[in-house]
């Protein structure tokens, strides 16, 4: 063991001269004499200095998540995670109330047509569901057959309650206006395809569904028995059941189903059961 530790020993501590010359009239430049001993211990000098230079700059970039302790959640972050879950807990509480309102709609509407919806089709049962006509008018519809003119309604279903202030659904060009003598119970408003067409009131969607003749139509139920219908839309933004804001987009214009001859919004107001004339209540 004594005579491999001395040859180690002598081969550790050998002396070795580093030259470098100049190539061309190979002047020396540079000469260094080396042991392993010393070569050994440089190397390890510079392995640390590495090291603690990597520890000490680790802090400072991203990868300092990796480290222990490196996820710690200062006060700026806890505020913002409050305020997400507050954030949720009103969504869900918003959610809640909107599928308790739905349900007494539902409820109340089921109980008086009951008898009805079970005999008759799809279609009917939409038709039933509702006391108004929200699927045909005769003005589009063209037909010859003679449909029973609605009543004129009377003042107390075209006065609403004063504290109610009407949005208007889409800004355009009014082609067709409100007129119970030829049951055009609506106004058409022209407008640019694609345009935004908007909620008049808050309320629930109770209706939003395609039919043949009216195209992408929505149907909106709010406070004192007001009830907004939307016809021949591009698209549909809300389901049945959607809560939605006035002047919130609801969907797009468009030109959807048979009765239709160019991109428009037909927009019809209800009271109390009552068609009543929009242009009364809100300026296209």
């Amino acid at each position: 063991m004594s005579r491999i530790r001395d040859f180690f020993t002598k081969k550790i501590r050998n002396r070795y001269r580093l030259i470098i010359r100049n190539d061309q009239n190979l002047e020396e430049r540079i000469s260094v004499v080396l042991t392993p001993l010393n070569l050994l211990l440089i190397l390890s000098s510079l392995m640390v200095l590495f090291a603690t230079a990597i520890i000490l700059l680790l802090p400072m970039t991203p990868l300092r998540s990796l480290l222990p302790g490196g996820q710690n959640v200062d006060g700026r972050n806890l505020y913002k995670l409050q305020e997400r879950l507050d954030s949720l807990e009103d969504h869900l509480e918003i959610q809640q109330k909107r599928n308790e309102e739905l349900l007494k709609i539902l409820k109340e509407e089921n109980q008086s047509e009951e008898t009805s919806m079970v005999e008759q089709p799809r279609t009917v049962q939409y038709a039933s569901l509702f006391p108004l006509n929200f699927f045909r008018y005769s003005k589009e519809s063209g037909s010859s057959e003679k449909k029973e003119v609605p009543q004129k309604p009377t003042s107390k279903a075209t006065s609403p309650p004063a504290h109610y202030i009407f949005f208007t659904p889409l800004k355009g060009l009014v082609t067709d206006t409100f007129n119970m003598r030829t049951g055009h119970t609506a106004v058409d408003v022209v407008s640019y395809s694609n345009a935004a067409v908007k909620s008049t009131l808050d309320g629930t969607v109770i209706l939003s569904s395609w039919t043949p003749e009216t195209g992408h139509v929505m149907v909106i139920q709010h406070r004192d028995n007001f009830i907004s219908v939307y016809k021949h839309n591009s698209t549909l933004y809300k389901g049945q059941g959607d809560r939605v804001q006035a002047g919130e987009v609801i969907a797009l214009v468009g030109n959807s189903g048979e009765l239709t001859t160019g991109p428009h919004l037909h927009f019809e107001l209800w009271y109390n059961g009552r068609a009543v004339n929009p242009t009364d209540f809100m300026s296209f």
